[in-house]
Parts: C-alpha cells; structure tokens; sequence
C-alpha cells in the first residue's frame, strides 16, 4: 500500500511538472508568435508609409523640383503675415498647404519627424477656398501638424505599441474637431516616444527623429516630432502634450516655442494615453495637459486667441475644461512688470549656456524698465520628488501590462527593469546606486506604493501647491522665469531613465506639471565657446550632474531656451511675456 502510495505522489508530482512546463513553453511560444507578428505588422506599416510619402512627393514634384521658389516666398512668411494673407485671398489655403507638405517632406528625409500625411488635408484646403472672406475662421487656412498621439479620423495613433497598428480612430477628437470648426487644416501625423513617456523621441514603429540642428543629437520628447518638424521649418504651427516636460523639451532644444497651458484651459481629453478615451487606467493628480509649438510666440497667441474664442463649446464638450475666454487685458498690458527669476532648483545645476540665457533675459527685462528680483521657490526639490513618486505609484504594474508581448524602445525597455525589479533588490542596489547618485537612487526605489501611502503623497502635492502660490503671490510677481531645462540639446541616449540623464532632463520642467499653472518656452540664444564647463566640483557631487556637464559639452551651436511661468489661468500673461522677450532679443541684436 506505501509502494502503491509512493508511486502515485511521484506521478502527481511529475505530471505536475510536465503541466507546467508544458504552459511555460506554451506561453513563452504564443508571446514569441504575438511579437513575431508586430514585427510584420511593423514592417508592413513601414513600407506602406514609404509607398505614401513617395507619392505624396511625387504630385508636388513641379518640373523636377519639389520647393520651387513661389513654395520658399510662402515658406519664408511669419504666422501672423501668413493668416492675414489667406484671410485676405492673396494666396490660397491649397498652395499654403502644398508650401508645408514640400517642406515638410524635404525635413522629415534628415529628422525623420513625420510618422504619416493626412492626405484628406487637400480636401480640407478645397472646401476653404469656397468660404466667402467674411465667415473665414480665426485659423483660415494654417497648417497644422498634429503629434501621433491624438485621434485622428482614418489614421492610427499608436504611441509607438504595434498592437494598435491598422486599427485606425474611427473619429476626430475634439482638439482635432475644434481645430477643423476654426478653419485650420490638420496635415500630417508627428513622431512620439513609446508611450510618451520618455524625453528622447523614439519607438519601434516610426524609429529616432533626430534634431534639425544637429542630427546627432535627440529632439527632445515626448513631442519630439513637432519639435523637429517647426524647428526644420516643415510646420508653423502644431499640437502636443506635456506631462513632465514634453511640450517644452522639444521647444528648448529644437529653437521653437511652446506653450504648456493650465490643467483645463484647453481639452483635456483627446490623447491616447490620457484622460476621456476609455484607458483602464489613469494616473491620480497629474495629467498630460494638450498645448501648442510653433515657430514664434505669434503662433501660440494666434492659435491660444483662436481656441478661447469657443471656450464654453470646449466645456460643453469636455467637462475638464474651465469656460474662460481670452482675456486681453492680461496681454495688452501697460504697466512694467514684476518678474522672478532663478537658475539653479536646487537639485540639478544647469549648464552654463542655460543659466546664461536666464542672465539674457534677466538684463533684457531690467533695461527696458520692469523689476525683476531673484526668487526662487524653496519646494523644488520636494515638488520633484512627490512628482515621482506620483508617476510611478503603481511602481508600473500598468505599464508592464500594455507592454506585454509589445517590441520595447530601448528607453522603455530601461524602464521596465526598474519596474520588474523586487523591493528587496531595489533596498539591496539602492545604497549601491547611492554612492554614485542620490538623486538616481530615490527614484530607482519609488514606487509601488500602497494606497494609504499613495493618499499621503497626494496631500504632500496639495500642500506644495498652496505653499508655492501663496508664496508666489507675497512676491507680487507677474512671472517667474527659470532655465527651460538642466542643458540644451543631448544625444539621443540620453533620454534614457537609468543609464542616461532623463530624471535631471526632467527636473525643471516636471515641478510644473505638479503645480499645473501655465509655462510657455522660448529660445533666447545658443551655446558658444564662451560658455564654461561645469566645475569638476559639482560633477563630482553626483553622477547624474557629471552626464549633465558631459551632455553640455556636446552641444556647441545648439538653441538655449527659458521658461516662462505664469500664475494659473493666466496663459495670456505668459504669452505676453514671451512675446515681449522676443522683441526685446530682435531690438538688443
């Protein structure tokens, strides 16, 4: 009987592992299978938007030129000038519209920014031309690029997964909509990077974009493509979104301007991995906010002017959405204004070429009669770190599932070791990472935390909150201006989360996104000789800060930009600001 006992455990035992072996391999062969199937599906979409460019090129080709020189004279206008003509009649929305698909196409050849064209925009352009002159909308005829990670009717918005290839969005989201009512013509579909969640723009499907002004180096991220796309002047004017930055990076690095506007001012919903599309999960507290890029601040206050115009259509639409019209008394302003400034967070120094450009405009605003004081928020270093732990709360157990069976970024991929690495190890290589880095060592441990401990960092956001405007407003200040990142442009893998120098990337544009008031970001200069290299003192403190000076040096030539903060709600005064900083650098030249 013990025998007969003996030889049945042994069976079970045996059966067992067999089972489940078998459902290992199993597994491991239908996720071999699924991946092996995106890379055909990858494959396939490549050379299907390789066939449309093609073409595309093809019909704008006019005897063996694709920019002949009445396209450059269209090219070479500023924003406003363009929107009076085609308001006016004196040139049409088709031949705008063609002007930017030439050029476009010319810049994507070397940036690789643009991921498709929206081929029904010729349509868009036909229709136009019949709207007589006085019912022509506040955007007539101005092409505008939109990131991939909208819904665009027809056309797919993957943020770089190949599981949602060829399952195209079955309508226009509002943005979208709302920017087709005022007579814009949406024309093509912008690079993102993978999941829109990292400052390099990159991902499976579309491949790196690089920047305009040296290809080597990254774009910037997760609005990347329209970074380089305004930037190589293919587009005048484009949509994207920011979370931690992802408007402004692109901006800073790709000598463009940008505009991140408070949480509600504009739709909220719209965006794959955002708010009011149906995802299974979004995160609590800090949301992607949608916003503008475009080539000068005219653009930014051509389109912001546009969109308030129906601010009560976007909160009957998006619940989101604060019905507030643009106000022009905080943009024709006639007294001098009260600015702060800073260029050091306390956590990451800027590189000399960033703080530069904060002393530029610091002395620009002095000399034309406005006070402007050093202030510099105490929170920083606090606000940055609620801002991760925010982030990464559910320490990515959301993340790992949309990943699964998906072809990784190398950057997301980084990631994800992060996210599969057990507590014990993460305390075990935390005092190990800590000997090189602090800063990279808290945030390699963030996460996941329990819901008890995920309510407290929610207060701590709510507190840093009061704190920052309650300080702000004993300061009396009209803006705040800061560095628009910790250096200028950086070579692509360098936007990677652990070996690379994303979290100090990140550092002074994150804050924001906590606080969620209005930022805008516009290029002042670009780094030079004169630019000095970081003390070796302060590379030694903290490896992060070393990348930070080694990032620097690579970057001769390249546009340096600040930020512009503003308090909440009041974009116009942020666009005011900017728009007076641009005119004071032309005057100063």
């Amino acid at each position: 009987m013990e025998w007969w006992y003996g030889s049945m455990m042994k069976g079970f035992v045996v059966l067992t592992a067999v089972g489940f072996l078998t459902i290992v391999i199993w597994s491991k062969v239908l996720s071999y299978n699924i991946k092996w199937e995106n890379k055909k599906k990858i494959k396939q979409k490549r050379e299907a938007l390789k066939a449309r460019k093609k073409a595309l090129e093809e019909s704008l080709t006019v005897n063996g030129e694709l920019l002949e020189s009445s396209k450059k004279k269209i090219l070479g206008l500023r924003v406003k000038e363009l929107s009076e003509r085609l308001r006016s009649g004196a040139i049409s929305p088709i031949e705008v519209l063609q002007a930017f698909q030439s050029k476009a196409l010319t810049v994507d050849k070397e940036t690789n920014s643009v991921c498709d064209f929206i081929l029904e925009a010729l349509d868009i352009a036909k229709h136009l031309e019949t709207i007589p002159e006085k019912q022509r909308g506040p955007l007539f005829g101005i092409p505008v690029s939109v990131k991939e990670c909208f819904l665009v009717k027809g056309y797919d918005s993957t943020v770089g997964l190949a599981s949602l290839l060829f399952s195209p969005s079955e309508q226009d989201c509002e943005f979208v909509k709302h920017l087709k009512d005022l007579h814009a013509i949406p024309f093509c579909i912008t690079n993102v990077s993978q999941l829109c969640f990292t400052i390099n723009t990159s991902n499976p499907i579309y491949g790196q974009t690089h920047n305009p002004h040296n290809l080597a180096l990254s774009p910037g991220g997760s609005s990347g493509g329209e970074g380089a796309l305004i930037g190589g002047g293919g587009s005048i004017l484009g949509i994207g979104t920011d979370i931690g930055g992802s408007l402004r990076i692109p901006a800073h690095v790709n000598g463009i301007c940008s505009l991140r506007p408070t949480n509600g001012r504009l739709y909220m919903s719209g965006m794959r991995t955002s708010v009011g599309v149906g995802n299974k999960a979004v995160m609590n507290g800090i949301y992607s906010v949608n916003g503008f890029l475009s080539s000068c601040t005219d653009g930014l206050e051509l389109a912001m002017r546009a969109m308030l115009s129906k601010s009560e259509n976007m909160a009957q639409e998006d619940w989101r959405v604060v019905p507030l019209g643009w106000r022009e008394d905080l943009f024709a302003r006639q007294k001098k204004l009260r600015v702060g400034w800073y260029d050091y967070d306390g956590i990451f120094p800027a590189s000399s070429a960033c703080k530069r450009a904060v002393h530029d405009v610091v002395k620009l605003l002095e000399d034309d009669g406005h006070e402007v004081v050093q202030w510099t928020p105490p929170m920083l270093p606090e606000m940055l770190d609620t801002f991760n732990k925010i982030i990464f709360a559910d320490g990515g157990r959301h993340t790992l599932d949309i990943l699964t069976n998906e072809i990784l970024d190398d950057s997301i991929k980084e990631l994800t070791y992060k996210y599969r690495c057990p507590s014990w190890l993460k305390t075990f290589l935390r005092s190990i990472i800590g000997m090189f880095s602090k800063t990279l060592a808290f945030f390699f441990t963030a996460g996941p935390f329990s819901g008890s401990e995920a309510w407290a960092h929610n207060a701590t956001m709510d507190t840093l909150i009061y704190q920052f405007t309650r300080l702000w407003q004993d300061a009396g200040l009209d803006v705040l201006i800061c560095p628009g990142m910790v250096y200028p442009a950086f070579p692509p893998e360098h936007g990677q989360w652990l070996s690379g120098s994303a979290l100090p990337g990140i550092s002074y544009t994150a804050v924001y996104n906590l606080v969620r008031c209005p930022v805008g970001a516009v290029t002042v200069t670009r780094q030079g000789e004169e630019d000095e290299d970081m003390p070796e003192e302060l590379m030694r403190k903290d490896y992060m800060n070393r990348m930070v000076g080694e990032v620097a040096r690579g970057a001769d030539g390249c546009p340096v930009g600040v930020q512009v903060v503003g308090r909440h709600f009041q974009e116009e005064t942020v666009l005011y600001v900017m728009k007076l900083i641009e005119q004071l650098k032309e005057a100063s030249v």
